[in-house]
């Protein structure tokens, strides 16, 4: 894990979509984002992130009744996939925003509801498919599976959090796991290097809440891999919240409380998974912008250097947001994809700097 060293999601690009049928590959651009470049790939390379997560949205590009993957999207994910394995970089894929509203039906992705599982399960079970077939043999370690990305009830008050005992919140725990359970069938089945293949796994909305929920289990993967766990954990920690994500403005000084709550919780996943053997990253972390550089490098260094520390890998968020019209809670850009360059510079070089 610690050649992952410090990670960069590549957001709001080819996770992008604005409906329903085959959006084609303009959906890349679709939400203000330039396309995606190998010169883009190599700025980061020479900042010095050594993993990219590249979410992706397949609902939206599907031709047919049989779930197939439009074959120019796939190319052009795959050419992405390329630029960063030809540069060393690990790189993190998954089904991002294809979470349906509640009352799935063809081509509207899934929904973590005991009633909406057979329809689901036919679009997770043709997706990973496809994606296992052109991303097995030919990619090593250095490409990692994501499973799912944030999958929630969508409109359901537990959307977001978990609550011991409310029915909501353990129906979508057990259903998540099924689906789980299903695409790591899938992937393994599909042979070659996808039997050894790193998957990441999560449960509801990937947060700390749901994912360290005595309900959570992680697929067995011992008849496939029975000497060395090849099942990674992945969370997603904007924490402590109103710190990194609320977009109050005044909240934004790193205190000691808020210093208390990110090292209990990553003591509680290290004491969850870590010490029985499985990895975790922390697929997406960071903080909002709220013109407070001097206190997100200290609340980004103690962060990324504890995480480390317990064995844990961390992939900032990106969504190339930096305008100050936007409410505060958007302000994730880190990296002006069109210039080259970074801002606040200081943070980012603190950030990888941290996971060294």
């Amino acid at each position: 894990m610690g050649e992952m060293g410090f990670g960069w999601n590549l957001g709001n690009s080819f996770d992008a979509h604005n409906g329903n049928g085959n959006e084609g590959l303009n959906s890349e651009t679709s939400w203000g984002n330039p396309k995606v470049s190998n010169g883009m790939i190599d700025k980061l390379v020479a900042k010095g992130f050594k993993t990219i997560r590249i979410p992706v949205t397949w609902h939206n590009h599907l031709i047919d009744q049989s779930y197939t993957i439009d074959p120019e999207w796939m190319k052009r994910v795959k050419t992405v996939v390329d630029y960063c394995i030809k540069k060393g970089l690990f790189v993190i894929l998954n089904v991002h925003h294809d979470n349906s509203n509640y009352g799935v039906s063809y081509g509207k992705g899934y929904y973590p509801r005991t009633n909406q599982m057979d329809e689901s399960k036919r679009f997770l079970a043709n997706v990973w498919s496809q994606i296992a077939l052109a991303f097995n043999n030919g990619y090593d370690h250095h490409l990692i599976f994501e499973l799912l990305n944030e999958p929630r009830l969508i409109g359901d008050s537990h959307e977001w959090w978990y609550q011991p005992g409310d029915s909501s919140s353990e129906e979508c725990i057990k259903v998540i796991n099924e689906y789980n359970y299903l695409i790591h069938y899938i992937i393994r089945n599909t042979g070659g290097n996808n039997k050894l293949r790193f998957l990441l796994v999560t449960n509801g909305a990937a947060s700390y809440d749901y994912v360290t929920s005595s309900g959570f289990y992680l697929p067995d993967d011992t008849p496939y891999n029975p000497k060395h766990k090849r099942i990674l954990v992945s969370v997603h920690m904007y924490t402590p919240y109103d710190f990194a994500m609320n977009g109050d403005m005044s909240k934004n000084y790193f205190t000691q409380e808020y210093k208390n709550e990110l090292e209990s919780k990553l003591n509680t996943l290290k004491n969850k998974f870590i010490n029985n053997g499985y990895y975790v990253v922390i697929t997406e972390m960071g903080a909002t912008d709220k013109m407070n550089t001097d206190q997100r490098i200290a609340w980004g260094t103690y962060y990324v250097k504890k995480a480390k520390s317990l064995k844990m890998v961390c992939v900032v968020w990106d969504n190339n947001i930096f305008n100050t019209n936007w409410d505060a809670n958007e302000k994730f850009g880190l990296f002006h994809r069109s210039a080259g360059t970074f801002e606040p510079d200081s943070y980012v070089n603190a950030l990888i700097n941290a996971a060294k």
